[in-house]
């Protein structure tokens, strides 16, 4: 995507010092940028999820569902 932007002056001062400490190119500090700003967005809750489904933990048992019920009995083979 080409993108063609007008920043004031505070804005370029700060993307220019980016692209200084990350030693990129104007585009790739600002793709940087944005991936940064992404993944604030992201809450603990869903980044956990993405991982342990990056990873294929997910899914990975097989069972009814009720595992948070009655986990012991599943796992161990008994109720205490």
């Amino acid at each position: 995507m080409h993108i063609n932007a007008e920043l004031d002056p505070l804005h370029a001062e700060k993307l220019a010092k980016l692209q200084a400490y990350w030693n990129k190119s104007i585009s790739d500090a600002i793709a940087t940028a944005i991936d940064l700003a992404v993944e604030q967005m992201e809450t603990p809750g869903a980044k956990a999820f993405r991982i342990f489904e990056e990873e294929g933990l997910i899914g990975c048992m097989e069972g009814d569902g009720t595992l948070s019920v009655d986990y012991k009995k599943q796992l161990w083979g008994s109720d205490s």
